[in-house]
This record gives structure tokens, sequence and C-alpha cells, in this order.
């Protein structure tokens, strides 16, 4: 075989090849920059204030008991429930790392919607739909890991 015959044959494996790597290396980088963007949202003051709401007056209670909740209390908790239910949603897109995720964050994660329950039942009686589907599912992937 003549040297101008094989690089003919192999430039567009080699093409092929370095595009593909390429691809890989910025899907990568780009899993890895919304890593950061998804857990600054998740560890944003206002977002850890309403997950601590959620373990302080929700865990443990009664759905019918939420609708005493202060107006205050209920957005804050509903802001950091949008917040992970969006997470969740990047999650399953696969627009970033879940592993990296649930190391990162995945017990805080599942033990705040664990708390979240009851709330989650209240909104769910009030609306018609249950809200925050894809923040539930990605708790519960979350918990059978562990």
């Amino acid at each position: 075989m003549s040297a101008e015959l094989w690089v003919a044959l192999s430039s567009p494996i080699v093409a092929v090849c370095l595009t593909v790597w390429s691809f890989r290396r910025t899907s990568e980088a780009d899993r890895l920059r919304a890593f950061f963007e998804v857990q600054e949202r998740y560890l944003d003051a206002e977002v850890r204030a309403g997950r601590r709401l959620l373990h302080r007056t929700v865990a443990g209670r009664e759905s019918h008991e939420m609708a005493t909740l202060p107006e205050e209390v209920a957005s804050r908790i509903g802001h950091a429930l949008a917040v992970m239910n969006s997470i969740a949603i990047a999650c399953e897109g696969r627009y970033v790392d879940t592993d990296m995720v649930a190391r990162s964050m995945g017990r805080s994660y599942a033990s705040a919607m664990a708390a979240a329950v009851p709330y989650i039942d209240h909104v769910e009686q009030l609306r018609g739909f249950r809200p925050y589907p894809f923040a539930e599912r990605f708790a519960q992937s979350l918990r059978q890991r562990t």
C-alpha cells in the first residue's frame, strides 16, 4: 500500500476520532460547569433557608397542618423545592453529572425531600396535581443508591 493511499484512507478515520474525542471533552466540561452552577443554586442562602424550614416546620407533621404555615414560610419552602426540582430536571436530562450531584449533595437532597412530603401532599390537595415530580423521583433514586 502506498503512503498516499494509506493517508487518504486513514485521515477520515482520524478526523472522526478527533471529533468524537473533542466533543466528549466539551461535553464533560459543559457537564462540570453545569454541576457547579447547580451546586451554587442549591447552596444559595434562600434555598438553604427553605430547606432548613422544611426540616424545622414541615418534617414529621401532617399535611393538613400545612394550611397554618405563614405565607413567607410557604414561599421560601416553595422556592427551595422549585430549585430542587430544576436540579432534578438537569440530572434527568443528563445536563449535569448525576453521580457528582449524588456524591456532593445527595444525602442532603434526599433528606430535604423526605421532610417535604407533608407540604407536597398539602399542595397537591390544593392544586389537584402533585408538584415537584422530578425532585421526588430524583430523591427516590438517591435513596436507592445508599
